[in-house]
């Protein structure tokens, strides 16, 4: 768990971001950004399990912010 989480941080330090005259919105993580990181840092996981999470929580976490 500490693993998973500790990757969506750093995943999440290379989003993308849409900037417009109302300001900075982050847009959803990509299958690039998640690379980006495993690149740099080999997974001990399956890639698509990593997947599933950095999607899963990146959904929860733009969710709370629409809100």
């Amino acid at each position: 768990t500490a693993y998973m989480l500790n990757t969506f941080r750093n995943v999440c330090r290379g989003r993308r971001v849409l900037a417009t005259m109302n300001g900075a919105h982050p847009m959803p993580l990509s299958a690039r950004e998640i690379s980006d990181w495993l690149e740099a840092h080999p997974s001990p996981m399956p890639r698509h399990e990593v997947d599933e999470v950095m999607f899963a929580l990146d959904y929860i976490v733009l969710s709370d912010k629409e809100e």
